[in-house]
């Protein structure tokens, strides 16, 4: 089924859930001169959304 974008619709992102997870991992940064800027991190935070849109749905 395609929906027609032609109506004006508002998007809201719902965070239901938020999360540490403890792991050494390695991060590359693109700042500065280097483009290979390289460290060390020890977590990742997670966090799950809902992408809502309310709107004129009607067809």
């Amino acid at each position: 089924m395609r929906r027609s974008d032609s109506f004006a619709t508002k998007r809201n992102l719902v965070e239901i859930l938020r999360f540490t997870l403890f792991s050494r991992h390695v991060v590359f940064d693109g700042e500065g001169d280097k483009l290979r800027n390289k460290r060390i991190e020890n977590h990742i935070t997670v966090s799950v959304v809902i992408d809502m849109e309310c709107g004129n749905t009607k067809n």
